[in-house]
């Protein structure tokens, strides 16, 4: 779904998504109301999110649209490129945030990104989020520093518009007083490793052997210490913020 005051720009982008065969426009929406609207209807996988529309700007639509059609992932398409309305808009459930200078193939990649649960967007801004995040207090220690900087060396370069997601500020439940985020346990370790590998639930575990919904309870244990939403956040969390006791 598209939501954009513009026409044109719907229009435009519509086309540009419509050369693809395996994706479709279910709706168009010109304000935010009616993309809450169009977005209960017809139950989108993904939504195009402009920022400044009338009456109901993006952050407020993307809450109101993520309401009404929770498996829908809503990237921010907007002109604005500043830090803070990227990192606000992730704070209220945007998947991605992607600038209208965006070339064809690079919009095309976002929307598959997002429909594969994965966040995008530039990486010049991804790491503006990034340092902002570092300044939240995660309590990390100049060993945890080292650690996290040789795990990030050992990573392959990112793309100039990269998909992978951006963790949220942790809630007071999910850090201790000093403000770590609380340590996993030795069995949620594990388990994490195996998601970095890719390894589906079923896949874990076989490989620990225990149940399936044994590995689903630990994954939810995982999110909930962590704050994070979904295994790309959990393994970018620990692979490039935080280095803490897990």
């Amino acid at each position: 779904m598209i939501a954009d005051d513009h026409t044109l720009m719907r229009r435009v982008v519509r086309q540009v998504i419509e050369q693809e065969s395996d994706l479709e426009v279910v709706a168009e929406a010109c304000n935010g109301h009616e993309a809450e609207v169009q977005a209960a209807q017809a139950q989108p996988d993904v939504v195009l999110m402009d920022l400044d529309m009338p009456g109901c700007d993006g952050f407020e639509a993307t809450e109101r649209v993520l309401a009404c059609s929770p498996h829908s992932r809503v990237v921010i398409f907007t002109a604005s490129q500043q830090e803070q309305h990227a990192l606000h808009a992730i704070q209220r459930g945007a998947i991605g945030y992607i600038t209208k200078d965006i070339e064809a193939d690079a919009l095309i990649n976002a929307i598959r990104s997002a429909a594969r649960d994965e966040l995008c967007m530039p990486r010049a801004l991804a790491a503006q989020i990034l340092a902002h995040i570092r300044t939240l207090g995660l309590g990390m220690s100049q060993a945890s520093h080292q650690h996290s900087s040789d795990m990030r060396s050992s990573m392959p370069a990112l793309p100039a518009l990269t998909a992978y997601k951006i963790p949220l500020r942790p809630t007071t439940e999910s850090v201790n007083n000093s403000g770590i985020i609380r340590p996993l346990t030795e069995r949620e370790r594990e388990i994490l490793h195996l998601m970095r590998l890719g390894r589906k639930n079923r896949e874990i575990a076989k490989e620990l052997s225990i149940a399936e919904s044994t590995v689903h309870k630990h994954i939810q244990n995982i999110f909930e210490k962590l704050h994070a939403r979904n295994r790309t956040e959990a393994i970018y969390l620990t692979a490039t913020i935080v280095s803490t006791k897990l």
